[in-house]
């Protein structure tokens, strides 16, 4: 009985210790549960960005937002990206089923993504595609999708985007295919 004794006691005063010292999942948990909870919620939204004369530099309206201050990110749903021009005029908008506001202004538009020009002297009237990144201020477009191009007279299917908006340049990054069509 002398040897059961010692070994008994050493037994439940490892199980205390155990229990004692034992992290609480419980506690983690709800942590990683309050992560995915957005922080605040708005619907019907429309933010509008002024540049340092006091113009509209772009705009952003959407179905919903969702702000997820410790990720750091805000997801967007329906959003429709308006950017300005130099001569503070409505240029380009881009529209998708989603998107993802990062710091830094950068934007990952998710599925049916359509860039359109709000100007009609522009060569590229419209862009298709699955996802893009958008990078603000610098109002650059890339991607390594599928990417349909359409403008007056032409139609451009190729993979991969590199695009300045402000620069009015674009970059095919593998070319497949353009047709032509003779409207005149």
């Amino acid at each position: 009985m002398r040897k059961v004794l010692p070994m008994l006691v050493l037994i439940l005063t490892s199980i205390a210790a155990y229990l004692w010292f034992e992290p609480d999942d419980s506690n983690s948990m709800l942590r990683t549960d309050q992560e995915l909870m957005p922080d605040y919620v708005a619907t019907d939204v429309t933010r509008t960005l002024f540049n340092a004369e006091g113009y509209r530099a772009d705009s952003v309206a959407a179905a919903q937002l969702e702000h997820f201050e410790q990720l750091g990110f805000t997801q967007f749903d329906q959003p429709v990206y308006t950017l300005f021009n130099a001569e503070h005029k409505p240029s380009w908008q881009a529209s998708s089923r989603s998107a993802i506001w990062f710091p830094q202004d950068r934007v990952i538009l998710e599925q049916d993504v359509v860039i359109e020009s709000l100007l009609q002297s522009e060569l590229v009237r419209r862009i298709e595609t699955s996802t893009l990144e958008m990078l603000f201020p610098d109002n650059r477009l890339q991607n390594n999708q599928p990417v349909y191009i359409q403008g007056d007279g032409f139609f451009i299917e190729g993979i991969g985007l590199r695009a300045d908006l402000t620069e009015k340049t674009l970059q095919l990054i593998q070319h497949n295919k353009t047709v032509y069509r003779n409207e005149g």
